[in-house]
């Protein structure tokens, strides 16, 4: 049997909740905290559609707007949208329209929570990241493959620590999303794809972001995939960027609209459209790195039942003697979430599991850190 020494990283929320992200339990009621305590952040007019949305088009009671899941916003959304089907008063085109807007309320709301972020923490492991992955250096990458990150987060917070990290050291590597990308300004060299920099002689760190990331827009014609780093470009047009197309479609059928890049993001929903071809390369190859793990650490990240796509993967792609650990925080008020956390993992893998109670900082502090 191969001997495996690959440690393979699943972010969920968690991890980034430190960094005052917040669980994406809370990113609704947050929207109605920030509106209510700092009303400039959002167009007025903007945050009154929404709440219309839910009152009439959902039904839901005032009282109950805040603690709706976002599985049961964009659940009939997408479905509908899909199916090309009206849902309740609204056409097909206005449900997305709503769409867009409850993202836009979604990206105003990270990066308002997230502007001033302590995440000492999150720098600290994207060095041990980097640290692993540079022994891939000098064609290495045959013999060498210590480490991969899987993430089910939108936020940036860990691919711009580990970027930063990689240019500081002074050695040619980049962050590897396992998917065909592109640099969103032509002139810049940092971003390029993992096997072209292992063709260098450089290093990748792996960073597999399975249902999108922000700063990523995608082109709906050659679905090239467009990345910056420190910049959340797919929250356009509220940031300072003009709305862009595809360069490479622009050079190959000229400058029209139907190349304008989009976000790419996959919503919470219980109907996730995984049939983007980048997505679909990236899910397989996060299958890859999960079977070679000889050990997986799952950091903030809860296994839900409705995330069954990544509990399908999990299952199918995980070797029967694959070390599984589970950093998350036990509030001693409510022991009891943590206990049946570890119970579901226990459950799911049928094995034991390693468990670490103290969150995402303590565990990289006092296990991630001594090793850089």
């Amino acid at each position: 049997m191969m001997n495996k020494k690959k440690t393979v990283y699943i972010l969920g929320a968690g991890f980034s909740i430190e960094a005052n992200a917040p669980s994406q339990e809370r990113l609704v009621s947050e929207i109605f905290k920030i509106q209510k305590s700092n009303p400039d952040v959002f167009k007025a007019n903007k945050f009154r559609e929404f709440q219309d949305f839910l009152s009439s088009t959902i039904s839901i009671p005032n009282e109950l707007q805040e603690t709706i899941p976002l599985e049961d916003i964009f659940t009939p959304l997408d479905s509908c949208i899909a199916g090309n089907l009206s849902y309740k008063n609204l056409s097909v085109s206005e449900l997305k329209q709503k769409r867009q807007l409850i993202f836009k309320l979604i990206g105003l709301t990270l990066q308002y929570l997230l502007k001033n972020s302590d995440k000492h923490y999150i720098d600290t492991f994207a060095k041990y990241l980097v640290k692993q992955s540079i022994k891939r250096i000098d064609n290495n990458y045959k013999k060498v493959d210590p480490v991969s990150v899987i993430s089910a987060n939108w936020d940036i917070l860990l691919d711009n620590s580990i970027y930063n990290e990689i240019r500081h050291c002074g050695e040619l590597g980049v962050v590897d999303y396992c998917c065909y990308i592109s640099s969103y300004d032509k002139e810049d060299k940092t971003v390029k794809p993992g096997l072209e920099i292992l063709g260098k002689g450089g290093f990748n760190v792996k960073l597999l972001k399975l249902h999108g990331s922000l700063n990523w827009l995608q082109c709906p014609k050659c679905h090239r995939i467009y990345v910056k780093f420190n910049e959340k470009i797919a929250m356009n047009p509220y940031g300072n960027i003009t709305k862009p197309t595809c360069r490479h479609c622009n050079y190959n059928f000229g400058k029209f609209e139907s190349h304008h890049l989009n976000s790419n993001l996959i919503m919470p929903t219980f109907l996730k459209d995984l049939s983007n071809p980048q997505y679909k390369i990236i899910w397989q190859n996060a299958g890859i790195e999960l079977s070679e793990a000889k050990k997986i650490v799952f950091i903030g990240y809860s296994l839900p039942q409705a995330d069954f796509e990544m509990r399908q993967l999990l299952s199918r792609m995980v070797d029967k003697n694959t070390e599984i650990e589970v950093v998350d925080y036990r509030n001693d008020d409510y022991p009891e979430t943590y206990d049946t956390l570890l119970k579901n993992f226990r459950q799911f893998f049928g094995r034991e599991i390693i468990g670490h109670e103290k969150g995402a900082s303590t565990y990289i502090y006092e296990y991630i850190k001594p090793s850089i």
